[in-house]
């Protein structure tokens, strides 16, 4: 989580070092907690050390975060390697081998089942689905803090929200325990009693009956699986990576038209809806009953799901995924008394329930995908319907909190907060001074670090460190740069990939990203055009930058508009040559490709409108040099 946005970063136009620490810290990670490694053999571990991957990817010890919200997290990091080079052979090694682990490809760990169109279970990885907790080739399923946590304790976790966080970090406190976890028995068990686990009988019987609701079938959290897919393609162009995430996507569409337009949380071991439960369509693991927000959190995946298969067919119906489920939504929407519109976050056996504000996070990624008048009344409807928040606010706040930005973000490209660019750049600085002073100021030893489970030092400036953990010593922002620059909403951050109306790279250096001294601002977002503003800040030398359409190529241009100033005639006089007035002539050239190249010379600015047919070609990680194709065996 501390590196995951240090590739985006460097592919925006930072230092080559920000990508050389995050490829370390990676492949560090990535060997040091892989399961081959035996024991004592890296010296004295820290109590919170486990062997965490299985051929570099997670495996099941740590069941509880070997879900794809947990493992899409970490494979933030990992997807943006290959926008900021995707010619490390190794990167691509594990892009495909990862990518098989979903596929059936696999036979160590079989996570897919290709005949039935399902990943098995709702906890996976590289040693394959958790189906029961009586696995013997691993008998003690969690180790942390010299604590050995059994099925037990998992299943309480899971039913009866009782926190892991005690195991995990030493400085949170447990939850109380109480009824209403990340999933329910219902309609087997309507009501299950808090001390389950104290009568051995009834123990077994709850577990065994949780192995077979809960564990042995399909959820939509799965729908993230379609990144690390389609990571593999934009690394390969094989077919074979665009037809499983079509293929999937499709099964999921197929079961919300079987459900009444509801997308249902838990499919059983043949592919049928509520098949462990009765039929019943809601109840699984982090679905709509679970003891979280369950709606924004379900959103998250199809949203995921659907840009992916945007991407790779350029069929905009994929959208339906997300969007059907929005609109559900809504229509099962109340009216508090001062006029905020409210949506259902859950469904019980009593029906909807938990009516709270939508966010728009997720249709602000809808309609950046669509930019459709449909989906732009979408998220006018919520501003209609909004008296609790200030669309036009921004606040200094974590990468992480990506959607919280997207409202004052729309309302610029609406017309409506003329301000916003650098009213986003100016709260991140902020956010970003925090950190640094905070870490500056850190008196404490390594040793005393590591005693505190690397929190950072607590900063006043800055929001509880505890709400923020790990991140708040990141000192890293990049949300603000992606919308600004790029003209697009952050990624998902539990795993969804670059989202970018256009894209950089300086030729010159023979990166990606853009020159020094060069800013961007994209300040027009059309369903066929783009405004891009582009300043060259040094006074004495010519940047030069390349523009690619999307953020794999997925784009095209087709022509450029813009202004320039023609000089009516040479004035010696340079006070005068300030002041003359030059006749403004309006040009427009073709480009119909994937790129076009700016020369701005000193102090230069211009404002480019680009004519845009979008998802029209083949995305790749290749840079525009690279040929169509990224060249790396």
């Amino acid at each position: 989580e501390i590196r995951h946005n240090w590739g985006l970063f460097y592919a925006m136009g930072a230092d080559k070092r920000i990508l050389d620490m995050a490829s370390a810290g990676w492949n560090a990670a990535t060997r040091y907690y892989d399961d081959s490694v035996a024991a004592g053999t890296r010296g004295p571990a820290h109590p919170f050390y486990m062997p965490q991957l299985h051929n570099e990817y997670w495996n099941l010890n740590v069941p509880y975060n070997s879900d794809w919200f947990h493992m899409g997290e970490g494979n933030q990091a990992f997807y943006d390697f290959g926008l900021a080079d995707p010619t490390v052979p190794e990167n691509v090694r594990r892009a495909i081998r990862f990518a098989a682990l979903y596929m059936g490809e696999e036979p160590e760990a079989p996570n897919y089942d290709p005949e039935h169109k399902i990943i098995r279970s709702p906890f996976h990885g590289g040693s394959g689905p958790l189906l029961s907790l009586d696995d013997p080739q691993r008998p003690d399923l969690i180790h942390s803090t010299g604590v050995t946590t059994g099925k037990v304790e998992l299943v309480r976790a899971w039913l009866n929200r009782h926190s892991m966080g005690d195991y995990f970090h030493r400085s949170r406190p447990a939850m109380s325990e109480k009824p209403g976890g990340l999933t329910t028995l219902y309609p087997h068990v309507k009501d299950l009693e808090l001390d389950w686990h104290k009568d051995p009988k009834r123990r077994d019987e709850i577990i065994r009956l949780f192995e077979q609701v809960a564990l042995n079938g399909d959820e939509p959290s799965n729908l993230g699986a379609t990144a690390l897919v389609t990571n593999a393609y934009l690394y390969t162009g094989d077919e074979k990576y665009k037809k499983w995430v079509l293929d999937y996507v499709e099964v999921w569409m197929d079961r919300i038209k079987k459900n009444n337009g509801i997308l249902p949380d838990n499919v059983g071991p043949t592919g049928k809806i509520g098949e462990q439960r009765q039929g019943q369509w809601w109840g699984g693991i982090h679905g709509w009953n679970s003891a979280e927000l369950a709606a924004n959190r379900l959103m998250i995946y199809p949203t995921i799901a659907a840009e992916c298969a945007l991407l790779l067919s350029g069929d905009y119906g994929y959208l339906e995924l997300i969007r059907s489920q929005l609109k559900m939504l809504l229509e099962q929407s109340i009216t508090r008394e001062d006029g905020q519109l409210l949506v259902p976050m859950r469904h019980g056996p009593d029906g909807w329930y938990d009516h709270q504000p939508m966010k728009v996070y997720e249709p602000a990624h809808l309609y950046h995908a669509s930019m459709s008048p449909e989906d732009y009344e979408l998220i006018s409807r919520l501003r209609d319907g909004e008296q609790d928040r200030d669309w036009n606010e921004v606040a200094p706040q974590r990468d992480r909190r990506s959607g919280d930005s997207e409202y004052a973000r729309f309302q610029f490209y609406d017309g409506k907060n003329p301000q916003w660019p650098e009213k986003v750049l100016g709260a991140e600085h902020q956010w970003i001074t925090a950190i640094y002073e905070g870490m500056r100021a850190d008196s404490r030893d390594a040793a005393t670090i590591i005693e505190d489970n690397h929190w950072p030092p607590y900063n006043p400036d800055m929001p509880g460190r505890r709400d923020y953990g790990c991140e708040a010593a990141n000192p890293v922002m990049a949300k603000g740069l992606t919308q600004v620059t790029m003209g697009s909403p952050q990624n998902v951050y539990v795993g969804g990939l670059c989202r970018a109306q256009v894209r950089y790279f300086d030729p010159d250096r023979g990166r990606p990203g853009l020159p020094p001294d060069v800013a961007a601002l994209v300040d027009e977002l059309k369903p066929d055009a783009t405004g891009i503003r582009l300043v060259n800040l040094d006074r004495n030398r010519s940047r030069n930058l390349i523009v690619q359409a999307g953020a794999f190529g997925e784009h095209r241009f087709t022509d450029l508009r813009y202004a320039e100033t023609v000089k009516q005639q040479p004035i010696e006089n340079p006070g005068g040559r300030m002041m003359e007035d030059g006749a403004i002539s309006r040009r427009t050239v073709p480009v119909n490709g994937k790129y076009f190249a700016v020369e701005l010379p000193p102090s230069t600015s211009v404002r480019l409108e680009a004519g845009m047919q979008r998802f029209v070609n083949d995305p790749s990680y290749a840079f525009p040099w690279h040929g169509g194709r990224v060249p790396v065996s």
